[in-house]
């Protein structure tokens, strides 16, 4: 039988969920169009999807460091 303490399951997270949401408004900026508010999108995308990236790898890395 597996002991429980054998492996690891990262904790229920939302960053994931946020980076992808800024991705797609990122992408979204990106269709063809003249409007000017599509620069606003790519900027709050990228924005968005770096800040929640950001944070979901410095949680991870702090997750990891704490298995030692």
């Amino acid at each position: 039988m597996a002991d429980h303490d054998d492996f690891h399951l990262p904790e229920p997270s939302l960053l994931p969920l946020v980076t992808s949401i800024g991705i797609a408004i990122m992408l979204f900026g990106f269709v063809p169009d003249s409007r000017l508010w599509r620069l606003a999108l790519v900027s709050l995308g990228t924005m968005i999807a770096l800040g929640a990236g950001w944070l979901w790898v410095r949680d991870s890395m702090d997750e990891y460091r704490e298995l030692d």
